[in-house]
């Protein structure tokens, strides 16, 4: 379920009055503006679902300008794709996006819980880059905005593993559609590789812990 956040809307009379403000200042200098940061990091939520800080993937957390956000998520951490500013030590969301970020089942498991296969219906890499013990990945869904899309990370075999995709069969390839995923990378695992079944054929990354 999409994290939800509700901003605070001024009224006209508001934003005249700071418009007149900015018109009328003193000081000729420009005013300047934190850098609003595009990336992937961690949400921490608390036992009601309100989100209580963010988590960068350097280890650094940041408590949370009040904008009264909420995820259906409970006392965990939520893995996002968010634009941001960082400001008085405190961060600010502007855009916040909750992504699949599950932790890699092994083959023969999938291929009991399904029909026998394992789908690996196509999809084009647009970025694949490992950072806060995630593998991270920005990809482009081809889609007509049909739901029904699903996905799991897949462990082929020790190290190397890789994305299983399976489309409805009524969603037809009329755009793309940017979508980020995060698979956590386990323990114990030195190199890993990861694979993504595309439309030019099999795309591959590997990565030292």
């Amino acid at each position: 379920m999409p994290i939800r956040f509700a901003i605070m809307r001024l009224p006209l009379v508001s934003l005249l009055c700071i418009l007149f403000a900015c018109m009328t200042g003193c000081s000729d200098e420009p005013e300047d503006y934190p850098p609003i940061v595009s990336d992937l990091l961690l949400v921490r939520t608390d036992a009601l679902g309100r989100c209580q800080a963010a988590v960068l993937d350097d280890g650094s957390v940041y408590p949370l300008v009040s904008q009264d956000l909420w995820t259906d998520k409970r006392d965990t951490l939520v893995r996002c794709q968010a634009s941001y500013t960082i400001e008085n030590g405190k961060l600010n969301f502007y855009g916040l996006t909750e992504v699949f970020a599950s932790r890699p089942y092994p083959a023969d498991f999938i291929l009991q819980l399904g029909d026998g296969v394992l789908p690996r219906d196509p999809m084009k890499v647009v970025s694949m880059w490992k950072s806060g013990g995630y593998i991270n990945m920005h990809l482009s869904l081809m889609t007509a905005g049909q739901k029904g899309h699903s996905y799991a990370f897949c462990e082929d075999s020790t190290g190397c593993y890789s994305l299983l995709h399976s489309r409805p069969s009524d969603d037809a390839e009329a755009y793309s559609k940017n979508v980020y995923f995060s698979m956590p990378i386990p323990q114990g695992v030195d190199t890993v590789s990861f694979s993504v079944h595309t439309y030019d054929g099999i795309f591959t990354r590997t990565f030292c812990r």
